[in-house]
C-alpha cells in the first residue's frame, strides 16, 4: 500500500530525528534541523483540516462582504470611495466560489476575498474618524474581530510547547 501524505510527512520526520539530528554537532544545526522538525508537524496538522479551514473562511469573509454592502449602501451615493469599493464587493459577490476542493482553487479564492476584504478595512479606517460615518464602525469591529480569529489559528507558544514536548519524547525513545 502507498503511503499517504500524513504517513509520508511522519516518514520524513523519523529521518530526520534518527538519522540526521544525532549526527548534527553544531547547535545551530540541530536548531535547523528542529525548526525543519516543526514546520513539518505544522504542515502534518494542517492538511486534515486545509480545505475546510479555506472553505469556512471564504463564507466568512463573503458574510461579512455581504453585510458590508448594506452597511456602505447609504453612503455609497455622496462618496465616491465608498461607492468604489461598494462596487468591487457587488462584482466578487457576483462570482462562483472555488471551482474545485483544490487547495490551490480554495486558496486563490480566499486570497481573492481576503484582499477585497483588506481593502474594505483600509477605507473604513480612513473613515472612521469621521463621526458621519459612526454607522460604519460596527462592520469595521467585525472585521477586526474576524482577522483576530484567524490570526489566532496559526502557531502559538503552546503549538511550539507541545511540539518540543513530542520531540523530546521521540528523542529519549531514540536513545533507548
Amino acid at each position: 500500500m502507498r503511503p499517504g501524505t500524513l504517513e509520508s510527512l511522519r516518514g520524513v520526520q523519523a529521518a530526520i530525528a534518527d538519522a540526521i539530528l544525532p549526527e548534527l554537532q553544531a547547535v545551530y544545526a540541530q536548531d535547523v534541523a528542529s525548526m525543519s522538525q516543526m514546520l513539518l508537524e505544522s504542515i502534518a496538522s494542517e492538511w486534515d483540516s486545509l480545505a475546510e479551514d479555506l472553505h469556512g473562511d471564504s463564507l466568512r469573509v463573503r458574510d461579512l462582504l455581504a453585510g458590508a454592502l448594506d452597511s456602505l449602501g447609504p453612503f455609497a451615493g455622496g462618496n465616491e470611495t465608498i461607492a468604489g469599493i461598494v462596487r468591487q464587493i457587488e462584482e466578487l459577490s457576483g462570482s462562483p466560489g472555488a471551482p474545485s476542493l483544490r487547495i490551490s482553487d480554495l486558496a486563490a479564492e480566499n486570497d481573492r476575498l481576503r484582499g477585497l476584504l483588506e481593502r474594505l478595512i483600509v477605507v473604513l479606517e480612513d473613515l472612521q474618524p469621521d463621526p458621519r460615518y459612526g454607522a460604519l464602525m460596527g462592520l469595521r469591529s467585525a472585521i477586526y474581530g474576524h482577522l483576530r480569529r484567524v490570526a489566532a489559528g496559526g502557531w502559538s507558544f503552546w503549538d511550539m510547547a507541545s511540539f518540543r514536548e513530542r520531540m523530546a519524547a521521540l528523542k529519549s525513545d531514540i536513545s533507548r
